[in-house]
């Protein structure tokens, strides 16, 4: 069974992935749901697929932010990713130089 103050601990929420399903920078109101869960001393961690860098350029302050590199070259990315756009390597170059600009680490 679990220890009645284990439950109670688990309605104390510490952290937040923005991840896992669809690009979350993609969320027009991504800024407002980060500075909310902020406010409210809950961390956050945020994976993108580096292939949106003006979103990544607009993208507030972060407890984490991680980029999801699968893989070195343009080929075994084309191969592995299967992008959307056709211009995908160049999205993933620019996402990473507006990352090298952000004022975190």
């Amino acid at each position: 069974g679990v220890k009645p103050e284990r439950f109670k601990q688990a309605f104390n929420i510490a952290h937040c992935a923005l991840s896992l399903v669809g690009e979350p920078i993609m969320y027009p109101h991504i800024n407002e749901l980060v500075e909310e869960l902020h406010r409210r001393k809950i961390s956050t961690f945020l994976v993108t697929n580096a292939q949106f860098p003006e979103c990544i350029e607009k993208l507030g302050p972060v407890t984490q932010l991680y980029v999801s590199i699968d893989a070195a070259t343009k080929d075994t990315l084309k191969a592995v990713d299967r992008p959307l756009f056709s211009d995908f390597w160049e999205r993933f170059l620019s996402s990473l130089k507006s990352l090298a600009k952000r004022d975190q680490r």
